[in-house]
């Protein structure tokens, strides 16, 4: 073993990333909670009021963002690969933004309803950044015991699996419905962006997969 190697084996890491990651995984579960109380609002001030809030959560998951970036770049050893933590943290940022892309829609296309495939693909967006948040949350104990999160990538794919389920019967249920064909286009539109959100997601966890991999 090389003097750099060995110095690298022992040195300590710095362990600052993982409450990083931990408070962007949060900020994904609280924008989730604020997309369902979005679907089962009434009144456009109340709307108004939660498409805000979710926008301000999604600012702060940027400077979460930003913030690793940062502090990759400062630091000397780092927990796991630079590129690996850079990855997580722009996966989850993406995650944030299609939630922000699904309610700025809702204000722009400003449907007379939510269908139920609506509320619940937001249902199962929370349930599936709350599964990722707790994947993450264990993340520091992947090279020692990578079983809790082999575990939570598996619900995360059944939840995945489930959200396609929905949004094709959606689908399928707007376009045989009787409604006029500007709400089906405008009602398509935030499902279609819906199911980004939950790939988005699922996409974190594949790196978590790989992860589970390259260092278990």
């Amino acid at each position: 073993m090389s003097f750099n190697n060995l110095f690298s084996y022992f040195a300590p890491k710095n362990d600052d990333f993982f409450p990083l990651l931990n408070q962007s995984a949060s900020a994904c579960i609280s924008a989730s909670k604020l997309l369902i109380e979005l679907f089962d609002s009434s009144g456009d001030d109340e709307k108004n009021r939660i498409i805000k809030e979710i926008k301000e959560v999604e600012l702060e998951g940027d400077k979460i963002t930003n913030h690793i970036s940062e502090k990759l770049e400062k630091t000397f050893l780092t927990p796991f690969d630079r590129e690996d933590i850079q990855k997580i943290s722009e996966e989850l940022e993406a995650a944030l933004d299609h939630i922000n892309y699904s309610s700025q829609k809702v204000l722009l296309y400003n449907p007379l309803m939510f269908p139920d495939c609506i509320k619940n693909l937001a249902k199962i967006i929370l349930e599936i950044a709350q599964e990722l948040s707790q994947a993450i949350s264990v993340l520091k104990q992947l090279k020692k015991n990578a079983n809790p999160i082999k575990e939570h990538c598996r619900e995360i794919k059944r939840l995945e699996e489930a959200a396609d389920e929905e949004y094709q019967n959606g689908i399928v249920s707007l376009i045989s419905s009787n409604m006029q064909t500007i709400e089906i286009i405008k009602l398509k539109e935030i499902i279609e962006e819906l199911e980004e959100t939950v790939n988005s997601i699922y996409d974190t966890s594949k790196v978590l997969r790989l992860m589970v991999v390259k260092y278990a």
